[in-house]
């Protein structure tokens, strides 16, 4: 390889290894998050539903609402600071309210190893009447604030 081709080589490499070292310094330096995702169990149905999560003392942690269809059937693994402590989620479908514990030690998943942080799954569902209803599950995975 001539030097002057392989000078603009290594010159291209030793840039994008410099870039992605950059990516990736600032990727391990973010604190894990916790995190909601929200899903349509029933694609064939819509539903207005609104997602808050609460602190112990009543503060608001986390607050969104979604217009959940075929053509938007998920919003996944959204990010909440993660120096709260989160224990109340409350979720409405439709205007009907569920509200549940922030899931703990009790769930088969938690507490999570560092550096994951615990998060909740949410399936908006149908009954078989056709009312509305939420399941809930706790996972941990490794989650970043923007």
């Amino acid at each position: 390889m001539p030097s002057s081709t392989r000078r603009t080589f290594l010159g291209s490499a030793s840039a994008a290894l410099a870039i992605l070292s950059g990516c990736l310094t600032q990727a391990s330096s973010s604190d894990p998050a916790h995190w909601v995702t929200v899903y349509l169990g029933e694609r064939e149905k819509s539903h207005d539903v609104s997602v808050t999560i609460r602190s112990e003392s009543k503060d608001i942690l986390f607050e969104k609402e979604y217009r959940l269809s075929d053509s938007n059937e998920a919003d996944e693994n959204v990010p909440f600071s993660p120096s709260t402590d989160p224990e109340t989620v409350i979720v409405s479908v439709d205007g009907t309210r569920f509200e549940r514990d922030w899931p703990g030690f009790e769930q088969a998943e938690l507490p999570c190893d560092d550096p994951n942080r615990a998060g909740i799954e949410l399936w908006v569902e149908n009954g078989t009447d056709g009312s509305p209803g939420i399941r809930m599950e706790a996972g941990c995975q490794h989650v970043t604030m923007d």
